[in-house]
């Protein structure tokens, strides 16, 4: 099952250039590396567009 977490990661996106660390905390398999992953997928994209 997967689960869409636009929030968090649009969130993340944004306030991405910022001075302060972005840390992700959660239980165990709750999807932190998930959200990594597409941060790092939509970073690359972006890249691509340009």
């Amino acid at each position: 099952m997967i689960f869409k977490r636009d929030y968090y990661l649009n969130k993340l996106i944004n306030n991405k250039n910022n001075s302060f660390i972005k840390v992700i905390t959660g239980i165990r398999r709750c999807g932190k590396s998930k959200i990594h992953k597409e941060i790092t997928v939509s970073q690359y994209l972006q890249r691509i567009k340009r």
